[in-house]
């Protein structure tokens, strides 16, 4: 396989996954990108995923409460991606994170649970109230897969933060 095979299968399987999301998440980092170097870049990068580390079991929390300790099947589907390491000749843009979500129920998503979301994501320290959250409708589910992967085409092969995706054993069948 070539390298434009191997991106063609991963925006797929990406692809395939979403489709089992419900929705689509952007949040904003204060992690300016414009004309640093790259080793400062690596540092950001790290940042960000220590971030989203601390982050991630409070979005859990807040989308299925402990029901997932419980049971297995009710882990969330999450898939993170950290997008903004290609541009560094804009001076407006900053890291942030795409994420697909999905086996959750809407009902979740209610008043509270966007204030808290906002409250934990700007608690990592780097996290900005910038926060974009939309439904993935029937048909848009497999875009967004591809969208989430789009870096890789620029060249950023590790956009798609598998350390961070949590993706529940019963869903990985197809």
């Amino acid at each position: 396989m070539n390298k434009q095979q191997i991106t063609c299968a991963h925006d797929q399987f990406l692809g395939a996954l979403t489709q089992k999301c419900s929705l689509s998440i952007t949040l904003q980092t204060n992690l300016k990108t414009y004309n640093i170097s790259n080793w400062l870049m690596e540092k950001h990068i790290e940042t960000a995923h220590q971030a989203m580390r601390s982050f991630k079991p409070k979005l859990n929390r807040l989308l299925t409460g402990n029901g997932y300790r419980r049971n297995p099947e009710l882990l969330p589907i999450l898939i993170f991606s950290l997008e903004g390491t290609t541009n560094t000749y804009d001076h407006n843009r900053t890291l942030h994170f795409h994420i697909a979500a999905g086996n959750f129920e809407d009902n979740r998503l209610d008043v509270d649970f966007l204030e808290t979301f906002v409250k934990h994501w700007t608690g990592t320290g780097i996290g900005t109230n910038d926060i974009k959250i939309t439904s993935l409708r029937r048909g848009r589910e497999h875009g967004w897969g591809t969208y989430i992967n789009k870096e890789t085409h620029k060249g950023n092969e590790w956009c798609v933060d598998y350390a961070s995706t949590q993706i529940p054993s019963h869903l990985l069948a197809y």
